[in-house]
Order: structure tokens, then C-alpha cells, then sequence
């Protein structure tokens, strides 16, 4: 860390002490109740612009399956620290998720998963860089600062988020973005249950590519992620 560095550094700390304790003198939980309310108002309306006409009346937003059986979904995370962000992603109607000892697909509405997981870019990097602001950080200490934080972070990242959409629409697409994400991965703590590697064994699946399907979930498995039962289950998956 170069000099100019560090001194931003320094002034990002006291910027964020400082608005806690701004935060602690006017706290006003905005809960959930009133989130919903408010993202019904500001939030629904951005998302349906960019494509994303369903929302399940709480925390997810999405479009309906295109031709490929992709479609683009918006949730809203819920932080420990008085506040939020949007992760944002891909569901596939052929990739399923691991709960117990069965698969369960994504098929429907009620079942909507984000499956390619990303996060907005001022929140992976200030996750990554152990940065003390998050510019995409939505605050829920009371309702203004509730509003000027979301209405700022749906300013800053409609459009980054209308054109990932725009490029992931294909199985091709989508194959191109998470070859990349493996060859440079994103700072996670632990491993995600379904990685980059799980979810191209399956659109190499649904390419009717086998070959390249087992190569992936074998990467896959050697993170050491899976059961015995849940490695069965997904081979059989991929190869019937």
C-alpha cells in the first residue's frame, strides 16, 4: 500500500466512525415492513426497466425464462449492521442446488435462486480490500438515510446491471463469464456449495457436451465441497 494510499485509508476510517456515531444518535430502524413498502415505491419500478417484471413481494426480483432457460434475478441481502446490498445473477431452469440428500430444481417463480452469483462492485471490493466504506452499502438506521442510500446505489449500478444482463443471455455467454471467474477468481471467505465449475458442468450438460460436463464437476468436487452422496447425486445428474 503506497503512501496515498494508506492516508485515504485513514480518512475512509474516521469517515466511518464518524457516521456511526451520526447513526447511533439518529437511529430509527427502518424494518421490514417499511423496507418492503419502500421498495415497492423505488425499487420495483428501476428493476422492471432493466427486464425484471417479477418480484416476490420481499427481497428477489427477476425476469421470466428466456428461450435458453435463463433468467436474471435481483436479490437484496440483508446485512448485521443496520443495512444491505444487491447481489445479482443468472437462475437456470436445468441447473439444480443441493438441499439434504436430494436435488431440487429452479423452475418456477417460488423457487428462484440466484445461481451465477455476483455482487455489485463496491461491495465485492470493499469485501475483498477489507475496505470501512461499502459504496453500495443500503443503510436501514432510519427511513431518509434508507432512501438516499438506495436511491444513490440504484443510480450508480442500473446500468452495470442492465448490460451483465445483456451479456449473460445464452448458454455460450454464460459459459464466457464463468470461465473467467475461474481462471480469476473473486475473494470469497469459505467455498460456495455451487461454484463456477458446478454451474458450467451443466450448461455443458444442456450444450450436450458430456465430456466437458465431467471434466467441470470433477473440478468441482476436488474442492472438497461434497458428501459421498451428494458427488452420486450429481454425477447421475450429469451423466443421465
Amino acid at each position: 500500500m503506497n503512501i496515498f494510499s494508506k492516508i485515504r485509508d485513514i480518512i475512509d476510517r474516521r469517515k466511518a466512525v464518524n457516521e456511526i456515531y451520526d447513526d447511533i444518535q439518529n437511529l430509527d430502524e427502518v424494518l421490514l415492513e417499511k423496507r418492503i413498502e419502500i421498495f415497492q415505491e423505488i425499487v420495483t419500478p428501476k428493476f422492471a426497466e432493466i427486464g425484471l417484471n417479477n418480484w416476490n413481494g420481499k427481497y428477489l426480483w427477476y425476469s421470466n425464462f428466456n428461450e435458453n432457460g435463463i433468467k436474471h434475478v435481483i436479490e437484496y441481502n440483508v446485512f448485521k449492521s443496520f443495512g444491505g446490498s444487491f447481489s445479482f445473477g443468472n437462475c437456470f431452469d436445468f441447473i439444480p442446488s443441493i438441499s439434504g440428500k436430494k436435488l431440487i430444481n429452479h423452475r418456477t417463480d417460488k423457487s428462484t435462486k440466484v445461481i451465477y452469483f455476483k455482487r455489485l462492485e463496491g461491495w465485492q471490493e470493499s469485501f475483498e480490500k477489507n475496505k470501512p466504506i461499502n459504496p453500495d452499502k443500503i443503510s436501514t438506521v432510519n427511513e431518509q438515510k434508507f432512501r438516499n442510500s438506495l436511491n444513490q446505489v440504484l443510480s450508480n449500478n442500473i446500468s452495470k446491471l442492465e448490460k451483465w444482463f445483456s451479456e449473460k443471455t445464452t448458454i455460450e455467454e454464460n459459459i464466457s463469464g464463468l470461465k473467467k471467474d475461474v481462471e480469476f477468481p473473486t475473494f470469497e471467505i469459505g467455498q460456495r456449495i455451487i461454484s463456477s465449475e458446478y454451474i458450467l458442468a451443466f450448461l455443458y450438460k444442456q450444450k450436450g457436451d458430456l465430456k466437458s460436463a465431467e471434466f467441470w464437476i470433477k473440478e468441482h468436487f476436488k474442492k472438497g465441497i461434497n458428501s459421498e452422496l451428494e458427488i452420486e447425486l450429481l454425477t447421475k445428474r450429469i451423466k443421465n
